[in-house]
C-alpha cells in the first residue's frame, strides 16, 4: 500500500462520492469495500465513485466496481464511476472490456448528471 492512498467519502443532496487517491490493489481495496458498503447503507440518490485522483488500479477495481454494478442495478439504484482517468486507469479499462460495462463519466458533474437524466 502506498502512503499516499486515501478514500474518502463525502455525501450531499445529490450523491454519496467515494474519492480514492493513490493507487488501488488488492492490498488497500478493503477500505474501498468498506466505504461503497456505507454509500450503499445510504439514501443517496447516486453514489459515484470518484477515480479522478487514482494513478494506478488492478482487476481488484475492476472486480469490486463490476460487482457495485450489479448490485446497484439489481435493487434499481444509480451508480456512477468518475474522471477524468489516469492513462493508466482508463487503459485498465479499454484492455479489459470493462469501460463498455460500467458507467464511467469524464468528471463528477458528468456522472452526476448521467446519473439523473433530464424529465
Amino acid at each position: 500500500m502506498s502512503d499516499e492512498q486515501l478514500v474518502t467519502v463525502r455525501e450531499s443532496e445529490q450523491a454519496f462520492v467515494v474519492a480514492v487517491a493513490g493507487e488501488v490493489d488488492v492490498d488497500v481495496v478493503n477500505e474501498l469495500h468498506e466505504s461503497m458498503a456505507r454509500a450503499w447503507r445510504t439514501n443517496a440518490p447516486v453514489t459515484v465513485v470518484d477515480l479522478s485522483g487514482t494513478e494506478f488500479a488492478d482487476s481488484s477495481l475492476l472486480n469490486l466496481l463490476l460487482e457495485a454494478r450489479l448490485r446497484y442495478a439489481e435493487q434499481g439504484r444509480r451508480l456512477a464511476v468518475s474522471g477524468p482517468f489516469h492513462p493508466t486507469v482508463a487503459r485498465l479499462f479499454q484492455i479489459t472490456g470493462t469501460a463498455d460495462h460500467l458507467p464511467l463519466a469524464a468528471t463528477m458533474d458528468a456522472a452526476v448528471r448521467q446519473a439523473h437524466p433530464a424529465p
